[in-house]
């Protein structure tokens, strides 16, 4: 089949029609720098962060939620990111109460929400059980000790709190205070700081450490990947949860449900991720691929409803879902 036809029937049929956005309001709070133009300085063009190259090729551009403009390209070795890259001081306005509140193609259906947090924890089971976690926490537990987990970039700290009731040693690290704020209430032991430079993470000290759905915001995953290899024991885990770039990604282009620009930055394949962590020291034990880009939606037609019951399960058996994770092992 002709691709572009495929990606017409997939955008036009498939995906409802979106909603165009206003423009937004002018603010005066300082943590809401003036628009791309107007603050030169706060993003620049940087190295490809797995290879290290400069040699991409652009394959088109994408306005953000506040009107401005990014460039999303290839690099050389394969790796899809947004260059020039926004620093994080740029980047913090996309951060707003309003990403984990309000139901948006970029946040959440307030992500602090009951109903969210039950999704959530439905969509971690699944996804541990598809890459054979459970087997390796039986062998953690018996050693008749509890394990020690760190979640990086926990936000509300769902899955600290989910391990916790598992029997694990669970603590996470969150950079933004905003997130962090209710699981902290919850008596959950949160980290409000950065997990390249928390000096409270000690070498060698976990058992298992886990990203889920964040190394695709972060500005240095190798080097975060890097920083988890050295805090993990050898032989130490990791689960790696993120949007994938392969088939639905490409057809789809601009609108893809992931391509969030500046909020997620980088876009791995599966085979640039299986890559990176090779040459990083970790060794694949498990992955899946899962998600047709069809996304839940209290409001959808029937038609809607039925193509999502039968290509979820269908692009997960094909290999060919845009959310992938891996369950990754520290080589001693």
């Amino acid at each position: 089949m002709n691709p572009e036809i495929l990606r017409r029937y997939y955008m036009q049929v498939l995906e409802a029609p979106k909603k165009k956005r206003r423009a937004p309001k002018k603010s005066k709070d300082p943590f809401h720098p003036p628009l791309f133009e107007a603050r030169p300085g706060h993003v620049r063009l940087v190295p490809c962060n797995a290879c290290g190259g400069m040699s991409f090729k652009t394959l088109f551009e994408k306005e953000s939620s506040l009107k401005e403009v990014f460039q999303v390209v290839r690099c050389k070795c394969g790796l899809v990111q947004v260059n020039p890259q926004p620093d994080l001081q740029a980047v913090l306005p996309y951060y707003a109460d309003s990403y984990f509140k309000k139901r948006t193609d970029r946040g959440y259906d307030n992500y602090f929400s009951d109903e969210i947090k039950a999704e959530i924890r439905r969509v971690f089971t699944m996804n541990l059980e598809d890459i054979g976690f459970f087997a390796y926490e039986k062998k953690v537990f018996e050693k008749q000790r509890p394990g020690r987990a760190l979640d990086a970039g926990c936000a509300a700290g769902y899955f600290v709190e989910y391990m916790a009731e598992r029997g694990w040693n669970a603590e996470g690290i969150e950079l933004s205070a905003v997130a962090a704020k209710p699981g902290k209430a919850r008596g959950l032991r949160i980290t409000v700081g950065d997990f390249l430079t928390h000096s409270d993470l000690i070498p060698q000290s976990y058992d298992f450490i886990s990203f889920w759905a964040s190394i695709e915001h972060m500005h240095e995953p190798a080097r975060v990947l890097l920083r988890a290899s050295e805090l993990l024991q050898p032989g130490g885990r990791m689960v790696l949860s993120t949007c994938r770039y392969g088939l639905l990604a490409r057809l789809a282009g601009r609108d893809w449900r992931f391509m969030n620009v500046p909020e997620h930055l980088y876009f791995f394949s599966v085979k640039r991720l299986t890559r990176l962590a090779s040459e990083l020291g970790f060794k694949v034990v498990g992955k899946v691929t899962y998600g047709s880009g069809l996304t839940t939606r209290k409001d959808a037609s029937p038609f809607y409803r039925f193509a999502k019951r039968w290509l979820d399960p269908l692009v997960k058996v094909l290999g060919q879902g845009d959310m992938m994770v891996f369950h990754l092992e520290k080589m001693s």
